[in-house]
């Protein structure tokens, strides 16, 4: 993706850092063993017809889908997604999707994690733009489920790291338009398997190492070494792989749309009171570290420095890829 990177390397203000109070999003990890698979059979079944014996060789049936529960939900300001599982092995994964939000109804979009912006921009104006056109091998989608309502369906998922999102619109009490994915409907689901994520991925561990790369479809994207941490003192170390300077912050999962409307309507980096900085202008080539104390719930790892593209529109590196959701338990 062509793009002209321009925004201030230091900003006036730096994030203020509060005490992460967990809110929302709950997802239970999963061990993440692989499916277990039915052992075929070795008989040879016989079938007389008059006197020809004909041999035939059955066949064994296919594993049955890894079953994956998720929830749409509303906690104040927030719009939330529950999983039952953090993880699930490569192959395919039935899905059922509960909207349990009383008021509105939502949608559960599965698909690799990738920048989003131009879908985002286009439903942030109020536009009805169809998902598939902007999405990357999306294994699939709930359509719109009222509240109340559930819906299953059957996505086949190869390794790596994949995200349940919302992009459903609802209006602000000023007219402006705000997608559902912007107040805390997206959540990362590990699909483990060779050349993907190990199954580690869904173990608790007092340290988490991410990386920021250059990730497929042109996004930028963090790939962390677990996505279950312990509850208490967490030490992060994420290292900057990519060509220009990056920030990194933790914060609890919830409603940052005004934060992220103000910050692309100003051009200037986003400053969340709710995050813990992690690095602030991290050089291509460095690595941050910083122990940072967390309670139990579900958090979010991301950057939000904001960026220009070459026509002079702006858009946020969280958008661009660089977000993960995460456990602490």
């Amino acid at each position: 993706m062509d793009r002209t990177i321009s925004h201030p390397w230091r900003r006036a203000a730096r994030l203020a850092t509060a005490t992460a109070i967990a809110f929302g999003l709950s997802v239970s990890a999963c061990g993440g063993a692989t499916a277990e698979q039915p052992a075929a059979t070795a008989a040879v079944a016989k079938a007389t017809v008059g006197t020809t014996t004909a041999t035939t060789t059955p066949t064994s049936p296919s594993p049955a889908a890894v079953a994956l529960n998720v929830q749409a939900s509303a906690s104040g300001s927030s719009l939330l997604l529950k999983a039952d599982q953090i993880a699930v092995p490569a192959g395919d994964v039935k899905i059922t999707f509960k909207n349990t939000d009383p008021k509105m109804d939502h949608e559960l979009w599965v698909y690799p994690v990738q920048d989003v912006t131009k879908l985002l921009a286009a439903r942030r104006a109020g536009e009805d733009a169809d998902e598939d056109k902007f999405l990357q091998d999306s294994a699939g989608s709930s359509d719109s489920v009222a509240p109340g309502g559930s819906k299953d369906f059957i996505v086949s998922l190869k390794p790596g790291f994949y995200e349940l999102a919302c992009f459903e619109q609802m209006k602000n009490a000023d007219g402006s338009t705000v997608v559902h994915f912007d107040k805390g409907q997206t959540a990362t689901l590990a699909v483990i398997g060779a050349g993907g994520p190990a199954a580690s991925i869904a173990t608790a561990a007092s340290s988490l190492n991410v990386a920021m790369k250059d990730g497929a479809y042109g996004s930028w994207v963090l790939i962390p070494d677990h996505l279950v941490a312990t509850a208490g003192q967490v030490t992060v170390n994420v290292t900057n792989n990519m060509k220009i300077n990056h920030d990194f912050v933790v914060y609890p999962i919830g409603d940052v749309s005004a934060q992220i409307a103000e910050g692309l309507k100003a051009g200037e980096d986003i400053d969340l009171d709710i995050a813990q900085p992690i690095a602030e202008d991290l050089e291509p080539g460095k690595t941050a570290t910083k122990t940072i104390a967390l309670t139990p719930g579900t958090y979010v790892m991301a950057c939000f420095m904001v960026s220009k593209n070459a026509d002079g529109s702006t858009f946020v590196h969280r958008d661009m890829g660089q977000r993960i959701t995460f456990v602490v338990k």
